[in-house]
């Protein structure tokens, strides 16, 4: 075996390192052509240790540990909210002229412009006192006028002052009496031509007793009390007429008093109101009430509270009279006409 053989591990690895060191004689020989090849920056050491954005963030975390207050500006007597300025509004006939509304006089008639201001409402609208914010059936000057919120519907005017008569309809009864004599007497109820539309039974009553008629109309509704002679003067001749005297026992019209004569006239009149409110979303809703019957507004049979009443309907004056407590507690009388 020859020397060659027995060694070429040795010789390979030497001459391995000896062509590295060739090689790496030649690199740092052509350094500088090297790093002119490819581009190679010489390195600058950085020593800044400085944190980008440091001062920001300790101003930041000392400004939150302080207490800041924020002073609304006030001018005139008024604050300004912030970022707004003053609102200010001009005339149609002078656009270039800014109108201050606490300054100037009333932009309408009637209602002060720091009303406007107070509620937010905007004035510049030749109809902003018929305008209705709050959809409660009741415009701004009648809201003004009231004291009331024109921005809450639950908060408005007395609701009465927007009631209206739709129809009336009207019944008349005549009592008519019959003399059984010894103070006795038997009672008939009929219209006023005349035809019979309910009697009594066979039995004639005295003063003191109630009228029962045999059918339900009017069937338990008066009391029978008594007679009266009255002298009444007829085509200049004095004569002396007999009056049945009756009192009314229904709910509605309970201890009113008639005065019919031999003919049951003058008669007894019933009444029935048809009302329409026309505000808090009643207007397409009419309703109906008796005479001398209380009720609500808005309208509800079940109310627990019913601070209106319809005293009287008037059919020779066509109206209706509507009496009620204010918010001060006094008693109003309110006249509504009947439509023909």
């Amino acid at each position: 075996m020859s020397w060659i053989s027995e060694n070429y591990d040795k010789v390979a690895l030497g001459g391995a390192a000896v062509v590295a060191l060739a090689f790496g004689a030649v690199i740092f020989s052509n350094k500088g052509a090297i790093d002119e090849a490819v581009g190679v920056n010489p390195v600058t050491p950085n020593n800044d240790v400085t944190v980008p954005g440091f001062a920001a963030i300790e101003a930041t975390q000392t400004s939150l540990s302080e207490e800041h207050i924020i002073t609304q500006y006030d001018l005139d007597g008024r604050k300004v909210n912030l970022l707004t300025g003053v609102a200010l509004f001009a005339k149609k006939d002078d656009a270039k002229n800014p109108v201050d509304l606490l300054k100037s006089p009333p932009v309408h008639d009637g209602i002060p412009n720091t009303w406007w201001l107070e509620y937010g409402i905007d004035p510049g609208f030749s109809d902003s006192p018929e305008q209705d914010p709050d959809k409660d059936g009741f415009t701004n000057r009648e809201e003004y006028t009231a004291g009331t919120n024109p921005k809450d519907f639950k908060i408005h005017p007395d609701p009465v002052t927007k009631l209206t008569v739709k129809d009336v309809k009207t019944t008349q009864v005549h009592v008519r009496p019959q003399d059984f004599g010894g103070g006795q007497f038997n009672f008939r109820l009929q219209t006023k031509a005349g035809v019979r539309v309910n009697k009594m039974g066979p039995n004639p009553i005295k003063a003191g007793e109630d009228i029962v008629f045999e059918d339900d109309l009017m069937k338990n509704r008066f009391k029978f009390l008594g007679v009266e002679e009255e002298e009444v003067r007829k085509n200049g001749i004095a004569q002396v007429e007999r009056y049945w005297l009756l009192e009314d026992k229904q709910p509605n019209k309970l201890g009113k008093k008639y005065k019919v004569d031999r003919q049951g006239n003058p008669g007894i009149l019933d009444s029935t109101v048809e009302f329409t409110l026309n505000a808090l979303g009643q207007g397409a809703s009419p309703f109906k009430v008796k005479e001398n019957t209380r009720f609500s507004l808005p309208f509800n049979e079940n109310a627990t509270e019913k601070p209106y009443l319809l005293k009287k309907v008037d059919l020779d004056a066509q109206n209706v009279e509507i009496e009620y407590t204010d918010k001060e507690g006094n008693t109003k009388s309110l006249l509504l006409n009947i439509p023909k």
